[in-house]
């Protein structure tokens, strides 16, 4: 008797302990899928927002470090990697209309532009650094690099806070608390990089392709011409003799490329021109600039290196 007795509760404690760890997978399950989803285009917000996020949010990057927002095509399989996310975080101003073009396919997503918030300037279209095309009429477009200004940064993660404390109220103080240290780490760099870059004597710089508008007018420096202001587009013959006299008149040293652009015309011109070549990277995700801290750090770095 007493056996059946310890056996039935042996079996009903053992059931117990099963129900309980039953419920509690079932609860782990429900508690991630809860977790709000999203995805953002390009690497340098990505970061912002993971440091904003935490490990509260599912965030995915869609382009792959070494691609270029402005020849990237999004791939079937890859817009399948994008169901369920009900946020996307797009740069905006033409720059990743490719997500743009399949947002309609992903049910239940939202797009959510950050050019609407942050501080634009206009490209000059006309400029002197810009070849002109029979279809501009003078016209004047924004500049959709934007995520090259610490301070616009800044406005990134403030805004993706808000956002994500609409979205999550009962993690809000958790995304303010981590947009806060992200700021402050911001502008506790953004005094080194302006130490630094005011100390070069040459303040002119000569770039492949014309991103760098805000991170010059940010640190005091002057584009003083680009190769291709925007991508795909070669400079015509009479271009690059303005170039050269833009070289010879400023007495620039080097021309800055882009690790995600194809620079194959680039090298007999910088021959030509009598300059090196070295790399400004925009979009970073790679081993040393693996945030966006390191993708600061490591621009002024080498414009310091190499023009101090």
């Amino acid at each position: 008797m007493k056996k059946l007795i310890f056996g039935a509760i042996f079996l009903m404690v053992s059931l117990l302990i099963l129900s309980g760890c039953i419920n509690k997978s079932v609860q782990d399950n429900v508690n991630k899928s809860d977790k709000l989803t999203v995805a953002v285009s390009i690497f340098p917000i990505f970061d912002i927002v993971k440091q904003v996020a935490g490990d509260k949010i599912d965030t995915t990057l869609i382009l792959s470090p070494g691609s270029s927002p402005h020849t990237y095509e999004i791939t079937p399989t890859e817009v399948k990697k994008l169901q369920g996310a009900e946020l996307l975080i797009v740069t905006g101003l033409g720059i990743d209309d490719w997500i743009l073009n399949v947002a309609n396919s992903i049910p239940g997503s939202t797009v959510f532009d950050l050019s609407k918030f942050v501080k634009l300037q206009e490209y000059n279209l006309q400029g002197a650094n810009h070849i002109p095309d029979p279809d501009e009429q003078g016209n004047q477009i924004y500049d959709p690099h934007y995520w090259l200004e610490p301070n616009n940064a800044i406005i990134i993660a403030e805004t993706i806070e808000k956002k994500f404390s609409e979205l999550d109220p009962e993690n809000a103080g958790y995304y303010e608390e981590s947009a806060q240290t992200f700021i402050d780490k911001i502008n506790f760099q953004d005094k080194v990089w302006t130490s630094k870059l005011n100390k070069i004597q040459q303040k002119d710089i000569l770039v492949f392709h014309d991103a760098w508008g805000y991170f010059a007018d940010h640190f005091g420096l002057f584009i003083a011409a680009s190769f291709e202001p925007f991508p795909v587009q070669e400079p015509t013959p009479k271009y690059l003799k303005e170039l050269q006299d833009i070289v010879n008149e400023k007495k620039i040293k080097t021309i800055f490329v882009e690790p995600q652009l194809s620079t194959q015309s680039i090298s007999a011109l910088a021959k030509d021109l009598g300059v090196s070549i070295n790399v400004l990277d925009p979009l970073g995700g790679v081993n040393g600039r693996n945030s966006y801290i390191e993708l600061i750090d490591f621009n002024v770095n080498n414009i310091y290196d190499l023009l101090k």
